[in-house]
């Protein structure tokens, strides 16, 4: 066989193999799906034999650098990847890149979600404003026992509520597995009914502003941003995260526009299950401050530290999810 008929009978597949390798190697293995990547070690294997096969009978330069270049492409992916792609290389791509750059792809929708969480804030701020009576109307019972002057008194007169690693352990993990339920609710009614996922933020944001609306009457405003702001700069977001995954996954689910359902889930799937894997992390690290940080007094910390703590935390959340990094392209 001529080189030219061995490079005309073989160059399709060749190019498939490059456009395969070109995608794997961007892109989480798990990305590229079973049958693409049993089509990639298939095509492997063929260059591999068709590069042995061209060094038997010729000495082209072009085409056996080619076949060499494309077969050591082919074994560094599948024998570095198939054994295990470092895990700590592919986590820390998975925080540093994919996520943020899922969560700046998805913005609408986490501005959506936030919108809602928002919306309903201001009206539960408002109802308490123009009569104290809608706090107790508004605020589920258990958690309207005393009135904020007096959870105060009693919390910064009492002895310090967490005495241990252990103690914190214990209660944040008790606080992160909740607000890890609250957040796939979000997720869950999102994704099935759209309205669902903005109502549950809405109803969630009503509670919140009519809670700060008390502290605010009460003139003890200080207290609350202290004592929720560290954990809440990371809770609250994450909430309207995983909600907004729901919501992006609904659009796929019930909007999906000129695409076919399938492809519109296929296009959504890799950037919800990131904003997942986000909403997750950021919740169990709330939950942490929670249950130690943010149950400290201001006898050992200032209200103004944790104030202050509370919007670096924020800060860093946001530059981290939607700063948009210098090698990016608009």
């Amino acid at each position: 066989m001529s080189v030219e008929a061995f490079v005309r009978e073989r160059q399709a597949r060749w190019k498939r193999l490059e456009s395969l390798l070109d995608g794997a190697e961007s892109s989480p293995e798990w990305e590229l799906g079973t049958a693409r990547l049993q089509e990639l070690v298939r095509l492997y294997r063929q260059a591999a034999s068709d590069l042995n096969e061209a060094r038997s009978y010729t000495a082209n330069a072009d085409l056996l650098g080619r076949l060499n270049h494309l077969v050591g492409r082919g074994y560094r992916f599948v024998y570095r990847r198939r054994h295990g792609e470092r895990w700590r290389a592919a986590l820390r791509r998975l925080f540093a890149e994919e996520i943020p750059r899922a969560f700046r792809a998805e913005r609408a929708s986490v501005l959506l979600a936030g919108s809602a969480l928002a919306l309903g804030a201001v009206v539960g701020l408002i109802a308490v404003v123009a009569d104290r009576g809608n706090g107790e109307r508004l605020i589920p019972a258990q958690f309207f026992t005393e009135s904020p002057r007096e959870r105060v008194e009693r919390i910064e007169s009492s002895d310090e509520r967490i005495e241990s690693v252990g103690d914190a352990a214990a209660f944040g993990a008790s606080l992160y597995t909740h607000n890890i339920q609250v957040s796939f609710l979000a997720f869950a009614l999102g994704a099935l009914t759209l309205v669902g996922g903005i109502v549950i933020l809405f109803y969630n944001g009503v509670i919140l502003g009519a809670v700060a609306g008390m502290y605010w009457l009460d003139g003890v405003q200080g207290f609350f941003f202290a004592w929720v702001g560290p954990h809440g700069a990371l809770e609250i977001p994450a909430i309207v995260f995983g909600a907004a995954a729901g919501l992006r996954l609904g659009q796929a689910l019930w909007l999906p526009g000129v695409k076919t359902e399938r492809a519109a889930l296929r296009e959504a799937l890799p950037a919800v299950a990131r904003m997942l894997a986000a909403t997750v992390a950021v919740l169990v690290l709330a939950g942490l401050i929670e249950g130690s940080f943010s149950q400290f007094t201001g006898r050992t910390f200032p209200h103004a530290l944790k104030t202050a703590v509370a919007a670096l935390l924020f800060a860093l959340l946001m530059g981290w999810l939607f700063a948009r990094r210098g090698e990016e392209v608009p």
